[in-house]
C-alpha cells in the first residue's frame, strides 16, 4: 500500500481511530458498499488502514520526541493523542505524510471533503468568479473601503468556490508567495496546478520549475583538476604519484589535468535533491517530472560531503542563476525547515508559523491595494529606551501607515467571547505592546486585524460594535534640549488613541 495523506488543521488533536476514519472518507471502497463481497472487502482494507495508521502514529510520536524544538509542532493532547500547534505545511514519514493547513474552516468539514470534477463550462464560470472575488478582495483592502467594512455587505461575499481543503491550501500556497526573501516569492506559484495536487508535492513542483529555468539557460560546466592513472600523458606528470603507483608499471602516467566537465558541487547537489524528493514526492505528476530531471543529470553522482559541496557553491561567483535552485536544495538537504532524525524511519517537516503567514499576507494586500500609502512592515524606528550610547528594546508593529498615523498589528486567531466577554481573549500583554507602540510613533489609532473566515464571521460584527468605545488615554512625550540637560514636557492627548477591530478576508482563489 502507498504512503497516504492525513490532512488536519491547526490544533487539532487526533489519534489512531481518526486517521482511519479520514483515510476510509477518502477511498472510494467505503461509499455505499451493497453486497457481501464488498463489505468484506471494506473488513480488510479498514484492517490494513488501521495497522498503518499505528505505524504512522508512532512514526509522528518519534518526530515529536526526537528533538525538544519539535515539541512548537506536535504536542501530546492526552496519552494516545497528538495536537498540532499553530504551525502549517507537512510532516513526511515511512508510512504517511501528515498535512497541517490554517484553521480556516471548522474541523469536520475536511473528513467531508470529496474531489470534485467539472465541465469546461463550468472550470470557464468558475474562473470569471474568481477572477470577481480577486478584484473584490483587492478593492476591499484600499483604507478607505477597510475603515468602513461594518457597513461593507460584500465582506460575507468572500467566500471559496472549491471544497474547504483546497480552498485552504490555495490560501496557505499564497500567504507563502508573499512571504518577503524567500524561495516562494521568487517561485511561479500561480503557473502550478495545484488542484488535487498533494502539498508537498506542490514544494516539490516549485523546485522543479526552477531547474527547468536553468535547464534552460545551459547545465553548469566548470574546469576541475583531476588526478589520474592513466595510459597517456595528459596534462602535468605527478612525480610523488608517479614513484607511488607506476614504480613498477612505468607505462603508465599519473598526471594532473584541467578538465571541463559538469561532475561539479552545485550539479552534485542538485542530483542529491532529485534522489530526495522522488523518494517522497506522491504523485503520478510530480514523479514524472523528476524522472525527466534524473535522466538529464544520470552522469552526475550525487553528493558524497554535502556540506563541503555547499561551501564550495557559496565561495564560487560564477553562475548566478543557479542562486535560487541551489537554495531550494539547501531546503531540502539541510535546511532549518526541512530536519530529519534517526529512528525506525525518517521524517521531514517543511513548517511554517502561521501567524508570520498571516502578517505578511496582511501586509502585502495593503500594500498592494494602497500603492501611494507609506505602509512599512515592521517598522524599526523607534526605541522603548534611549539610551546614552545604544538605543535598546526596539519596537517593531507589524505594519505602521505612516501618512495616516495607524499601528497594525495582526492576530492570527478566532476571537472568543466565552473566554471573556468584555474582551474577547484579547490578552492584556498584547495590550500592554500596542500601548508601547501607540506612544512611541504617535498613533491616532491601533488596529487589531484578525482573518474573516467560517469561523469569525459569527463575531464579526458584534466584536466590532462592542469595541467601538476603546480609547488608550495615552500621553505624549517630547523631549527639548536645553544648553545642560534635557526637560520632558508631557501634553496630554485628550482625544485618546482609538483600538478598532477589523476582520481580513482570505485569499481562497
Amino acid at each position: 500500500m502507498k504512503p497516504l495523506i492525513y490532512t488536519i488543521v491547526e490544533h487539532q488533536s487526533f489519534g489512531v481511530d481518526e486517521i482511519v476514519e479520514f483515510w476510509k472518507s477518502q477511498d472510494k471502497t467505503f461509499r455505499n458498499p451493497n453486497n457481501d463481497t464488498q463489505n468484506n472487502e471494506c473488513k480488510q482494507k479498514e484492517e490494513a488502514f488501521r495497522s498503518k495508521a499505528q505505524k504512522f502514529f508512532q512514526a509522528l510520536e518519534d518526530f515529536q520526541k526526537s528533538s525538544k524544538d519539535n515539541s512548537k509542532f506536535l504536542k501530546h493532547s492526552s496519552k494516545h493523542k497528538l495536537k498540532a500547534q499553530n504551525y502549517v505545511g507537512i510532516i513526511q514519514t515511512r508510512y504517511g505524510t501528515l498535512e497541517i493547513l490554517p484553521k480556516c474552516f471548522r474541523e469536520d468539514t475536511l473528513q467531508k471533503d470529496q474531489k470534485v470534477s467539472l465541465s469546461e463550462e463550468e472550470k470557464q464560470k468558475r474562473r470569471q468568479k474568481r477572477q470577481e472575488q480577486r478584484n473584490k478582495i483587492k478593492k476591499f483592502f484600499e483604507l478607505d473601503s477597510f475603515k468602513t467594512q461594518l457597513e461593507n455587505e460584500d465582506i460575507q461575499s468572500f467566500i471559496p468556490l472549491d471544497t474547504p481543503q483546497k480552498s485552504t491550501q490555495n490560501f496557505l500556497i499564497h500567504c507563502l508567495s508573499l512571504l518577503k526573501n524567500t524561495l516562494f516569492e521568487k517561485s511561479q506559484i500561480s503557473s502550478i496546478d495545484t488542484c488535487n495536487t498533494p502539498l508537498l508535492d506542490v514544494f516539490i513542483q516549485m523546485f522543479c520549475q526552477e531547474l527547468l529555468e536553468v535547464c534552460k539557460m545551459g547545465i553548469r560546466h566548470d574546469y576541475v583538476t583531476i588526478e589520474d592513472n592513466r595510459a597517456y600523458l595528459k596534462g602535468k606528470l605527478l612525480f610523488s604519484g608517479q614513484i607511488r603507483h607506476n614504480l613498477v608499471h612505468q607505462e603508465r602516467f599519473y598526471t594532473s589535468s584541467d578538465e571541463y566537465i559538469a561532475d561539479i558541487a552545485s550539479n552534485r547537489l542538485i542530483k542529491s535533491t532529485l534522489v530526495l524528493i522522488h523518494s517522497k514526492a506522491t504523485s503520478h505528476t510530480t514523479l514524472t517530472l523528476i524522472n525527466q530531471y534524473l535522466e538529464i543529470f544520470e552522469e552526475i553522482p550525487s553528493s558524497g560531503n554535502i556540506e563541503g559541496d555547499f561551501l564550495s557553491c557559496k565561495n564560487s561567483r560564477h553562475f548566478n542563476y543557479y542562486d535560487n535552485l541551489l537554495e531550494w536544495c539547501e531546503l531540502f538537504l539541510q535546511g532549518n525547515s526541512f530536519s530529519a532524525y534517526s529512528g525506525e524511519s525518517k521524517a521531514y517537516a517543511l513548517l511554517f508559523p502561521m501567524e508570520k503567514l498571516f502578517e505578511s499576507y496582511v501586509s502585502a494586500m495593503f500594500k498592494k491595494s494602497n500603492p501611494y500609502q507609506k505602509i512599512i512592515s515592521q517598522a524599526k524606528e523607534k526605541y522603548l529606551i534611549k539610551g546614552s550610547n545604544k538605543d535598546l528594546f526596539q519596537l517593531r508593529p507589524d505594519l505602521w501607515i505612516k501618512d495616516e498615523k495607524i499601528i497594525i498589528d495582526t492576530k492570527w486567531k478566532i476571537p472568543d467571547s466565552t473566554l471573556d466577554e468584555k474582551k474577547y481573549g484579547i490578552s492584556q500583554n498584547d495590550l500592554y505592546q500596542m500601548w508601547a507602540y501607540a506612544c512611541k510613533y504617535e498613533a491616532k489609532e491601533v488596529w487589531l486585524i484578525y482573518p474573516l473566515c467560517q469561523r469569525s464571521q459569527e463575531t464579526q460584527k458584534k466584536m466590532q460594535e462592542d469595541f467601538q468605545n476603546w480609547i488608550f488615554k495615552a500621553s505624549i512625550y517630547e523631549e527639548k534640549m536645553q544648553e545642560k540637560a534635557p526637560k520632558y514636557l508631557v501634553q496630554e492627548n485628550k482625544e485618546g488613541i482609538k483600538i478598532k477591530i477589523f476582520f481580513a478576508p482570505l485569499y481562497f482563489h
